[in-house]
């Protein structure tokens, strides 16, 4: 088939000439009425915002610090003659005390979603009980009501309960669970020595305590969350002391060891069965990770035996001062 010819030259016969601009109008309305057109393909277009499309480049943002003034800090601290509870911006900004009551509190800890926390106080009376203080609406519920003197609570991961340790009677100080409303207090595990201090793992499967051996020096144990296999942890880490926390991923504990007056932070690996110490010197204590376990929160007796809030890298690197106050600051716990 020959091809088609679109445009023919006139002879010289012509009986007229078009004009060479008219001509040029011509030729290109031919081509657009000869060429076939194809319907619209929308997917080759680039519509911002579509994730098809094809982005150009673009430099990338420096990240964005995991919280505002790397995190919220909450602690004991000592005001005149009570023990109260105070929070700080882990930077060192915003320090303000929550409670002003006549009596002394202890142990704060946050719920797992942030929004209340849980501390042990004797504000109804000598013993010391469990108290929930919500701060929405600023209610304070509590928990326990003269079951023994309770120490060192500690959230499931879920938030629906709460482990604590509870002197209840003349025997040693156990382990206790109890629903964050109050309700259903039961005893989990009693050990036959004293417990000073315990942590729920963040996977909710295993509790980390310390117990007194039968030498009476402390020793770090773990245990199924139901109470079952007992196991001992550490071995020959002598003057460990009452605080116990596990890293976000549960590979690790912080814990304080060594001569009385001369504490140190130091880093367990729970599978490795291993202690890696992260302080030298400053007799140190309460050590805390804070919720990404990029930093460690603890108090520490170092600037001329003033008990302050500082933080460290988990490998014990750039500790900075977070706290100044002229009395005691101590026991922190990260805001989730």
């Amino acid at each position: 088939m020959p091809k088609r010819r679109i445009f023919t030259r006139r002879s010289e016969a012509s009986r007229f000439h078009l004009p060479v601009g008219l001509l040029l109008v011509v030729l290109a309305v031919g081509l657009c009425l000869l060429l076939p057109v194809s319907p619209l393909d929308l997917s080759t277009i680039n519509v911002p915002g579509d994730d098809s499309s094809t982005p150009l480049p673009t430099r990338t943002p420096a990240p964005l610090p995991t919280k505002l003034h790397i995190g919220r800090i909450i602690f004991t601290c000592t005001r005149g003659d009570f023990n109260q509870l105070c929070w700080i911006n882990a930077d060192g900004t915003g320090d303000q005390q929550l409670t002003n009551v006549e009596a002394h509190n202890y142990y704060p800890v946050f719920s797992p979603k942030g929004g209340s926390i849980v501390y042990a106080s004797n504000q109804n009376g000598g013993a010391f009980d469990l108290f929930l203080f919500v701060f929405d609406g600023a209610r304070l519920i509590r928990l326990t009501n003269f079951i023994g003197n309770v120490i060192s609570p500690s959230f499931s991961p879920d938030g629906g309960r709460i482990l604590f340790a509870n002197r209840a009677g003349e025997g040693p100080t156990s382990l206790w669970t109890i629903d964050n409303n109050g309700e259903n207090a039961d005893l989990l595990y009693a050990g036959p020595n004293t417990i000073v201090g315990a942590d729920w793992s963040p996977s909710g499967e295993t509790i980390a305590f310390a117990m007194a051996d039968d030498t009476g020096a402390y020793q770090i144990f773990l245990m199924n969350a139901d109470g079952s296999q007992v196991r001992q942890l550490t071995r020959g880490l002598p003057g460990i002391g009452g605080s116990v926390d596990w890293s976000p991923d549960g590979r690790f504990l912080l814990i304080h060891a060594g001569p009385e007056g001369d504490k140190n932070i130091f880093r367990v690996d729970v599978q490795a069965q291993t202690a890696a110490q992260l302080t030298e010197g400053g007799n140190n204590a309460s050590a805390s990770y804070s919720p990404d376990g990029q930093w460690i929160a603890f108090n520490s007796l170092r600037n001329n035996d003033q008990a302050d809030i500082f933080i460290m890298r988990p490998d014990g690197t750039g500790i900075r001062q977070v706290t100044s106050n002229p009395e005691p600051d101590w026991q922190p716990q990260w805001e989730p």
